[in-house]
């Protein structure tokens, strides 16, 4: 959902009017939200959990789409597309449905007080007045407690949707005045009919849809040439564990950090160059690349089918990984791999956390002989 972004973070939501039978996956949780639009008894509050990248915002913009169309074809729960509401919602101008989303990295209590200050109006042109919140685990403590009083005192024919990959983080009280509903990783299928759907060709879809653990956003990012060129990379690494000198490691975290750093190392004013930056998600990235590189070569190893595993590109090296160092070597580096967020502690560096860690990895296999 494409957002233009005012002062405070309130603002129209541009949604596109998608149909809820449009979408792909998530068959259980659409089927819950289509009743609740027949019924005409929808939750006053809803809180959309699941993984990020899933399609929890956009099962929220149909569902409020829905809701706030005016000549919604029965017996269908979809908005028509063509009313004034949804043709307010495609032109990013609608009055009566707001979208909050954080302000830096907390949504403030003014943009809940702005947002919902509008509330207590009738609907100018939906049947309904709509709010939802993105990112709701970034409600700050103050916020919270500013919006519960809306949850806990509905206004009528309003209607909240909370969407979160971390609903834990939320008030107690914001979740138990919710209407729950979880969303799960969608299957590769899915992932890649939407993407080819998109416009990729069936070979990205695919490749990018297998690797991509259920999350369309990943799936779409893994479509750039640069980013799947940096899972090979780590991938061709990971396949070389314990062959290489141990220096090897920092000249691989290098090549990795130019690679998702644009691609290129940038000249400063004075003309020197700096090494690209390494972030935190990027550090998180590499090694839950490296991690399912790993599970894939302990399947193998297991006599799993190459061609039923996400990184079948890399069969030959993944199978002679597993065949030099065994499946007790392979599962310690893998429970390496879970230190990592200690290590971020240690050593807040990322570079260095992830050059300790590859190394560490590379010295636990290293001379290891399968018996």
């Amino acid at each position: 959902m494409r957002l233009t972004g005012r002062a405070l973070g309130v603002d129209t939501a541009p949604m596109e009017p998608v149909p809820l039978s449009a979408l792909r996956g998530h068959r259980a949780q659409l089927a819950v939200l289509s009743r609740a639009v027949l019924a005409d008894g929808c939750a006053h509050a809803w809180l959309f959990s699941g993984p990020p990248g899933v399609g929890k915002t956009t099962a929220a913009s149909a569902l409020l789409g829905a809701l706030a169309c005016t000549n919604r074809p029965r017996p269908t729960a979809d908005a028509c597309g063509k009313c004034p509401s949804c043709s307010a919602l495609r032109r990013d101008e609608h009055p009566d449905v707001k979208v909050l989303r954080r302000d830096g990295q907390v949504i403030k209590i003014e943009q809940v007080r702005e947002a919902t200050a509008r509330l207590r109006y009738a609907p100018v042109v939906a049947r309904i007045k709509a709010v939802l919140i993105e990112d709701a685990e970034t409600l700050h403590e103050t916020a919270g407690n500013a919006l519960l009083k809306s949850l806990e005192e509905p206004a009528r024919d309003v209607v909240f949707v909370l969407v979160t990959s971390r609903p834990q983080l939320l008030l107690d009280t914001i979740r138990s005045r919710c209407q729950g509903l979880r969303f799960a990783e969608l299957p590769p299928d899915d992932v890649a009919a939407i993407l080819r759907a998109e416009g990729h060709t069936q070979d990205a879809a695919r490749i990018a849809a297998a690797l991509a653990q259920g999350s369309l956003h990943e799936a779409r990012t893994l479509c750039n040439p640069q980013r799947l060129q940096a899972v090979d990379d780590v991938a061709a690494f990971v396949a070389r564990l314990g062959l290489g000198p141990a220096t090897e490691a920092a000249l691989f975290v290098d090549r990795i950090a130019a690679s998702l750093d644009t691609g290129a190392e940038h000249g400063s004013d004075d003309g020197a160059v700096r090494r690209a930056d390494l972030t935190r998600p990027d550090v998180l990235w590499v090694v839950d690349v490296a991690r399912a590189v790993l599970r894939d070569a302990l399947l193998l190893d297991a006599g799993f089918a190459a061609d039923e595993l996400p990184y079948q590109r890399h069969v030959d090296a993944l199978r002679a990984l597993g065949q030099r160092v065994g499946a007790p070597a392979l599962a310690r580096v893998l429970d390496r791999c879970q230190e990592l967020d200690t290590r971020m502690v240690l050593n807040p560096n990322p570079r260095l956390a992830l050059a300790a860690l590859l190394t560490d990895a590379g010295v636990a296999v290293r001379n290891t002989v399968r018996r």
